[in-house]
């Protein structure tokens, strides 16, 4: 039986070995092309409805060569189903190949989905996500936990959007934001002359969460008092109004979230106890970014496509020393950290790379301390991702290696002298 024939438009910028296997698994036949200039000459080499799927680098959906393809697909293809997805996300690239979209509705698909992105494919990560899917399928208030910038806000988020909730109302608040007087107003809301000043009856953030989700951030910076009239709104979904003695009643789901570490907040900061039982039973434990290694370049190519959508600036791709180095700083801020130094680099950035001088000035600073390390491990990387791409080539063209270095763009020379030069870590029968 014929495989399926697809095309598979992806940057140099990221490994290509899992996608490609993860598209071969599926009985596809994978025709690869490294820019939009590329896959049109591919595009045109196959007859009329031979091609059943484009699977495109979504950090290269963007431009005048993504539009021109599109534009081509559409009016040449209409069956063509067209999947974008992030370079080195096999696994979400596993879930969007069981719902495939036609090529007019996957540019609004990508731009319009409201669900929070969540980055990590590490184990430990996954199964953090499948915690959250699990406690947001249920109606019950949820812990996170994590150092400050780990994302917690973002998971909130996440399992608002994953629960029975998910149409109604998210409504986030920052404890520490709100002066400790006006905490109990804010939260529950007041009447009319329940104090000076209050000239008009005013909603709590309990009644703006009405039949959806309110996230409380920085729960253990609550103070005592509003920590057991929170307390007994969990157990009874009863709340009071400041100046009101009759109760009212709200459907909210509570999620809070705090960086403090909430036994030793009992011990010395007097946190309630009860409290903190009824919140700890179904708890999200989020690992800081130095836990997360192998998610950071992940992260970045999400960070780095974002703000290019926003500023409308080309796409660029991260040299290997800003690699090596992001890969190798030990992230205090964790992911929002990470977040604010890509956009400031994006932003900055004249050039297709990003590189070290795009960089802030204590990166920067980082990265003359840790100079020869950086280095090494740079120019590792560069050999490694040369390596890589040979080996693909030969795998495209079935071992043919005039037919490979005509992929590459190289001579059948050059490439019989990469060969010998990785004799060592390719295939011995590919050297001549």
């Amino acid at each position: 039986m014929d495989r399926s024939r697809a095309l598979l438009i992806h940057s140099l910028g990221s490994s290509l070995p899992p996608i490609r296997k993860l598209l071969e698994e599926r009985n596809l036949s994978v025709h690869l092309s490294r820019t939009w200039e590329e896959a049109e000459k591919t595009y045109q080499a196959f007859p009329s409805g031979q091609l059943k799927f484009i699977f495109a680098d979504i950090t290269l959906c963007q431009g005048n060569g993504w539009d021109k393809f599109i534009q081509r697909a559409r009016s040449t293809a209409a069956d063509v189903a067209i999947i974008c997805f992030h370079p080195q996300f096999p696994t979400s690239l596993s879930e969007l190949l069981e719902r495939s979209l036609p090529a007019a509705e996957i540019r609004s698909a990508v731009a319009e989905t409201e669900e929070p992105l969540i980055v990590g494919d590490i184990r430990q990560f996954r199964e953090v996500l499948d915690l959250a899917s699990r406690y947001a399928s249920h109606d019950i208030t949820v812990l996170i936990t994590g150092e400050t910038g780990t994302g917690k806000e973002i998971m909130a988020r996440h399992i608002h959007n994953q629960s029975s909730r998910r149409d109604k109302p998210f409504v986030p608040c920052n404890m520490t934001a709100i002066p400790e007087t006006l905490v109990e107003s804010e939260l529950f809301g007041y009447v009319k002359g329940a104090f000076t000043g209050a000239d008009k009856n005013k909603r709590g953030l309990i009644e703006a969460a009405e039949e959806g989700s309110l996230f409380l951030d920085e729960i253990g910076d609550l103070p005592a008092t509003i920590q057991l009239k929170l307390l007994r709104f969990l157990e009874s979904r009863e709340f009071y109004k400041v100046g009101e003695s009759t109760p009212k009643i709200a459907d909210v789901r509570i999620i809070a979230a705090t960086n403090k570490d909430l036994d030793k907040a009992i011990l010395e900061d007097g946190f309630r106890k009860d409290l903190y039982y009824r919140l700890n039973s179904a708890r999200i434990i989020l690992p800081p970014l130095r836990e997360r290694k192998e998610d950071i370049i992940l992260l970045v190519a999400n960070f780095v496509y974002q703000t290019c959508r926003q500023t409308q600036k080309a796409i660029k791709k991260i040299s290997s020393s800003v690699k090596v180095l992001l890969l190798d700083y030990p992230w205090p801020g964790n992911i929002r950290e990470l977040k604010n130094v890509i956009e400031s680099a994006v932003m900055v950035s004249d050039d297709e790379y990003l590189t070290l001088s795009d960089l802030p000035m204590h990166l920067q600073q980082y990265a003359k301390n840790h100079r020869d390390e950086i280095g090494a491990k740079a120019i590792r990387n560069i050999t490694e991702a040369e390596r890589e791409i040979i080996e693909q080539a030969l795998k495209e063209s079935n071992g043919n290696k005039a037919k490979a270095a005509e992929l590459l763009g190289i001579s059948t020379r050059t490439l019989y002298r990469k060969i010998v030069k990785f004799s060592g870590s390719t295939d011995q029968d590919s050297a001549p």
